[in-house]
């Protein structure tokens, strides 16, 4: 999740758990797309609606990815070369189903602070089980990245390569200088955040507050009648009897 900064999200600002919800009714419709013309349609409500949230970026550039994908697989259905066209025509139909799932998560991720989550998750009454550790696992992942990326840079000064290349011509070497203090890293880094939730409440079992105003107005009611009329609708053209198969 995206961590509190000074410049907030100008894009359409929806609740959390409408956005979870969007998210498990588009994994849905990607389970049961009844044909190309139906993924075609979902992948640019998910484009244009992850662009609306404020990432116009990541829409672009997953769409035109699966725009490629669609394009290959097409090129590569003719070419008879046995078992190698069906392996790499399966693998791009894979592909081609992760995407709408991969570009929503991704603007969900984007633009959902990890304390508008938490109480989301208080209003579904979510058990504290599950909602400490991941409340911890999402400040633990950025900051675990940042540490990647302080190591890389630190490696790259001394010369030292930390890709594949350098790890296959020096094993010994990468795992020491990167794997090593990243582990160490993690692990105190890990200590210093549950000190801190606990510090900051996290157990406390008085009703959770937030900042920012957590609530479901019409465009989220709108939105999520629009997600289940899509699985509705994958379910039900199938029955009707209608052409185009899945894949």
């Amino acid at each position: 999740m995206s961590r509190p900064s000074k410049t907030r999200n100008r894009g359409l600002r929806l609740d959390p758990r409408t956005k979870l919800f969007l998210l498990l009714a588009c994994a849905l419709a990607v389970l049961l797309s009844p044909s190309h013309w139906y993924e075609l349609g979902l992948m640019a409500a998910v484009a244009t609606l992850t662009a609306a949230l404020g990432r116009p970026g990541i829409a672009t550039l997953l769409a035109a990815g699966y725009a490629t994908l669609i394009g290959v697989s097409v090129l590569a259905q003719p070419l008879d070369l046995g078992i190698f066209t069906t392996t790499v025509v399966s693998f791009l139909v894979m592909l081609r189903k992760v995407l709408p799932c991969a570009l929503l998560g991704a603007g969900v991720v984007a633009t959902t602070h990890v304390n508008e989550l938490m109480a989301a998750f208080s209003r579904m009454r979510v058990p504290r089980a599950v909602t400490i550790p991941l409340a911890v696992m999402m400040r633990y992942l950025p900051a675990i990245r940042e540490d990647w990326q302080h190591l890389r840079d630190a490696m790259r000064m001394r010369g030292i390569s930390l890709g594949p290349s350098g790890f296959l011509r020096h094993p010994a070497l990468t795992a020491e200088c990167l794997y090593v203090p990243l582990m160490m890293s993690a692990s105190i880094l890990a200590d210093e955040l549950s000190m801190a939730a606990v510090a900051r409440g996290i157990e406390n079992p008085a009703h959770r507050t937030c900042y920012t105003h957590i609530e479901l107005r019409a465009i989220d009611v709108v939105l999520m009648t629009a997600g289940a009329l899509a699985v509705l609708v994958a379910l039900a053209l199938p029955m009707a009897g209608l052409p185009g198969g899945v894949g």
